[in-house]
């Protein structure tokens, strides 16, 4: 190494531990091209015309101060590919190994690590698309007392209170909140990732506040610990329906750490009937960070939309509750009238055939409500669910790429059910299917499912990327399918 170098890590290890004065409480400061001087930049960060160019794995640009309470506001945009982290809290100046850790990651589902951009890593994780690459974005973090927050495009796609006496295991150990700097660092060597500008602003005694402490029971200490595993915890299957209303539905997911995929009742004579309204719902909520869903209801959903349409939900869904028998009456089965049981096992074939048809002509990603059966049959679940019925179901999900839904307010599949399939390689989405704003719950089944049958975040289902679409390849049935 040359006497120039040896100099210049020296100067630059000078400069990084000396400047520890910060901004005062109220005061904003900020960083973009022309204004740099309070910030390190490290390994290979370019200046340049429309900001601050993260070039190589590893470039980082770090405040020369420490903050507490603050709110933080962030001009982002990456390339194909690129992520990075947003670190806060951090107090080892040479390689912020600790502090909590925002993810910038924008690339499409499958593709990457599957956290997406606002994460609020390993303690509230997100894994839905907040923003899209080649497109400039905001990312905010704000810290007040106990409480954090992390918005995107002035969403709030994370909230998290940290308890007290916080007690953290492994290489998480450090995430607490205390004075620290402010970093964000590349985290891959693909694409760039750019900083065009960024402003800090320490909160005064009277914006700082006091939360109340964060409950803490057996059903959350089993979420922290999902989430440290990064166990994709996504309830797919929500409805805005009977009075919840999109901030609802946020402030439940936030309170439970989870992420929320949203869902549009979709067929004959439900509230989306055709691609007009289709795409009022999608417009409605496209900006929203939850996944956007299709139910797709009935067996003549089919003849209603265009694949054009339905491909641009994130994935659809549909059961097996809606179908025409042997003698051509179209039935609903969670309703008695309209359920017509002449013999139980003649009935259990049909449906079994049903749910076949189903699954291997309609291009869907989940089968939801799996295993329903109309009350006048559900205290015999077990009997008339044999283990060969069963099976017929799993070879169907596992032959056309199908997730099985465990689903929170029914209680099914069984676990019985949910063991044979993981066995067989089956994938797996957790939903609830609320009537209203206060059936949501805490996915209790699902969380015992995880349990009970030892699943793992590689048996969950991720929606397909745009270019991979089901309905985008296969089309849709010429006819119904039952």
């Amino acid at each position: 190494m040359s006497h120039t170098r040896i100099f210049t890590t020296i100067l630059i290890t000078l400069v990084f531990y000396a400047c520890q004065t910060g901004p005062r409480q109220g005061e904003v400061t900020k960083i973009d091209a022309s204004n740099i001087d309070k910030f390190c930049l490290q390994h290979d960060v370019e200046i340049t015309k429309d900001g601050l160019l993260l070039k190589n794995q590893s470039s980082s640009i770090t405040s020369q101060f420490n903050v507490r309470n603050f709110e933080l506001t962030a001009k982002l945009k990456t390339t194909q590919g690129a992520e990075g982290i947003l670190i806060f809290d951090a107090t080892d100046a040479a390689s912020n190994a600790d502090g909590y850790e925002v993810k910038i990651n924008n690339s499409d589902y499958r593709i990457g690590k599957l956290q997406k951009t606002g994460s609020l890593s390993r303690i509230r994780n997100n894994f839905v698309r907040t923003a899209t690459d080649n497109q400039w974005f905001t990312l905010g973090v704000n810290v007040t007392a106990n409480h954090i927050k992390v918005l995107v495009n002035d969403k709030t796609v994370c909230e998290y209170d940290e308890p007290a006496n916080v007690e953290r295991a492994g290489d998480i150990s450090g995430r607490v909140l205390r004075e620290g700097r402010i970093v964000i660092r590349r985290s891959n060597g693909i694409g760039e990732l750019l900083l065009g500008e960024m402003t800090i602003k320490p909160l005064t005694s009277e914006q700082k506040g006091q939360n109340s402490p964060a409950i803490q029971d057996s059903l959350t200490k089993i979420v922290d610990r999902l989430n440290d595993q990064e166990f994709p915890l996504i309830d797919f299957h929500t409805h805005l329906k009977g009075g919840l209303t999109i901030d609802q539905a946020y402030t439940h997911a936030h309170q439970i750490g989870c992420n929320y995929g949203v869902a549009a009742n979709c067929g004959l004579k439900f509230p989306v009937t055709n691609d007009s309204t289709l795409n009022v719902y999608y417009n409605s909520i496209s900006k929203e960070p939850v996944f956007k869903a299709m139910q797709c209801e009935g067996r003549e959903w089919v003849t209603l939309f265009s694949p054009h349409a339905v491909a641009r939900f994130d994935y659809i869904f549909t059961d097996a509750m809606t179908w025409t028998d042997l003698k051509g009456r179209r039935m609903r089965l969670w309703i008695p009238e309209e359920t017509f049981i002449d013999n139980e096992q003649q009935f259990m074939d049909m449906l079994v055939s049903k749910i076949e048809a189903i699954l291997s002509q309609e291009p869907v990603d989940i089968h939801a409500n799996p295993t329903y059966l109309p009350a006048k049959l559900a205290a015999d679940y077990d009997r008339l669910w044999t283990p060969e019925r069963m099976d017929r179901v799993i070879k169907v999900l596992k032959d056309n790429d199908v997730a099985l839904e465990i689903n929170a307010r029914f209680k099914i599949p069984s676990i019985t059910f949910i063991q044979r399939a993981k066995a067989a390689g089956v994938k797996f989405s957790f939903g609830t299917n609320n009537g209203s704003n206060n059936d949501l719950g805490r996915m209790e089944y699902c969380l015992k499912a995880i349990r009970e049958a030892g699943l793992t975040g590689a048996d969950m289902f991720i929606p397909r990327p745009a270019n991979e679409k089901k309905v985008m390849k296969a089309g849709l049935p010429a006819k119904i399918t039952g």
